[in-house]
């Protein structure tokens, strides 16, 4: 098991302590019970969306014979004989993604049930959740960043697909 995959099962875990934190300790708070099925969707998605997000893309993407990524020049890397290397390639990206992601989600539920538990932090919860939005969104464009460049365009000699343009724009 590579260390990246290592890392996203070992903050998933952290992701369900975390959860169980919630429902354990805080779940009897009247605002967390008078939001109860906000928390239950929390819930699911902390659960689900990081596996979808992450290794599950690549669960899907090798049981497809060719296609499902939508990268610049992925005509080339994920088609025929290199689709098997290239998908090896990209998987500690999606782990890293889902990691990612879980750690996002960990942070929306603490500052769910803090807000919930402390009514005097209701101010300060809306610029913080707004602070690690930003943060997620940030890491979000570094993170398709290097996955482009980890994918770059093949030479020209090496490349072995037409290059395609773009159809013209009929005229006004």
């Amino acid at each position: 098991m590579s260390p990246s995959r290592r890392l996203f099962l070992v903050t998933w875990l952290v992701g369900l302590a975390a959860l169980y934190q919630a429902w354990t300790e805080h779940a009897a708070a009247p605002a967390v019970q008078a939001e109860q099925g906000a928390l239950v969707a929390l819930s699911a998605v902390l659960v689900v969306t990081p596996w979808m997000a992450g290794p599950g893309v690549l669960w899907l993407l090798r049981r497809r014979p060719a296609g499902g990524v939508n990268l610049p020049h992925a005509e080339y890397w994920f088609t025929g004989d290199r689709r098997g290397p290239s998908l090896d390639k990209l998987s500690p990206f999606l782990d890293g993604f889902g990691t990612w992601l879980q750690v996002f989600l960990i942070g929306v539920l603490a500052l769910f049930v803090y807000e919930r538990v402390d009514p005097r932090a209701a101010s300060v919860s809306a610029v913080l959740f707004l602070a690690w939005t930003m943060a997620f969104l940030g890491g979000t464009v570094w993170w398709v960043r290097r996955v482009m460049a980890a994918f770059p365009q093949p030479d020209e000699g090496t490349r072995g697909v037409k290059r395609f343009r773009r159809p013209r724009r009929p005229g006004r």
